[in-house]
């Protein structure tokens, strides 16, 4: 372990002066779609690195506000269904120097949360190695969040960062999975130029400051109740029937019950990243 640790060391200390500036990594970000599914989706997401700080993001909230800023040029009536769905729903600023993590949520339609941690992640470094975009990377393993990963790190970018909220180890994460394969961030290129970012959409957002217990907690309520601020208005209104497009009458009571049974049943089967 020692000489592994001094080997480790000589890599930063050689390559130090080459990703000394801000640059971007394109992670596929790739997850089975339910629990127990065999089905895989996956999106492009993106780590924008500067000294000592960096964002995570996945490309459909940019993708979905280009979209819309073209429509409303165009005066074309906006298709919410249509615009790419965020994998992971949230997005993810780190402060590496101060090893500290803030997560803001993306997957709420009324209020939007934030919150701060500093995961204590346990790194098992070993000298198993292959090679990744002609990087070599070594082989690590950690827990967090209920999930026992495995990562591959490179000291060839001396860069103490990696996808979503990992962070630690002496070089760049460029892949990373728990042992299930439910979830897998897989580099597919660095750039020197920032295409993309989600600056000034965090920048813009209004977010509830909590807790990640706290929040936790938000997240199981909702999931068990998923319809009932619409519920509570539909009674403080007292609107309990209304008319569909043919002008038949829908019970609101009956619509919003069916409605709220099936997120229900959907939210049990999210495949989750944090259990």
């Amino acid at each position: 372990m020692k000489n592994t640790i001094i080997f480790f060391i000589f890599f930063l200390c050689a390559s130090c002066t080459l990703y000394s500036q801000s640059f971007v990594v394109q992670y596929k970000y790739s997850k089975h779609i339910m629990k127990d599914s065999t089905k895989i989706i996956s999106q492009n997401t993106f780590l924008n690195v500067d000294e000592g700080h960096s964002t995570f993001f996945s490309e459909a909230p940019y993708l979905a506000d280009s979209i819309m800023a073209s429509d409303e040029k165009l005066g074309k009536k906006i298709n919410f269904k249509a615009l790419p769905a965020d994998l992971l729903n949230c997005y993810i600023q780190k402060n590496i120097p101060a090893k500290e993590v803030i997560y803001y949520s993306d997957e709420f339609s009324e209020n939007e949360f934030k919150y701060s941690e500093k995961p204590d992640f346990k790194w098992k470094i070993s000298t198993e190695s292959k090679e990744i975009l002609g990087y070599k990377v070594y082989l690590a393993n950690t827990t967090y969040a209920g999930r026992d990963y495995v990562a591959y790190f490179t000291p060839q970018i001396p860069v103490q960062d990696g996808p979503y909220k990992f962070f630690g180890l002496p070089g760049l994460i460029l892949e990373i999975f728990d042992k299930k394969y439910d979830h897998h961030f897989l580099a597919t290129g660095i750039s020197k130029q920032k295409r993309i970012s989600i600056d000034d959409r965090i920048a813009k957002g209004k977010y509830v400051e909590t807790s990640r217990s706290k929040f936790i907690e938000m997240r199981k309520s909702h999931a068990e109740a998923p319809m009932r601020r619409i519920i509570e208005m539909m009674h403080a209104h007292q609107i309990y029937e209304k008319k569909d497009a043919n002008g038949n009458t829908v019970d609101m009571r009956k619509l919003l019950d069916e409605t709220q049974k099936k997120m229900i049943e959907e939210y049990k089967k999210e495949n989750k990243i944090e259990l």
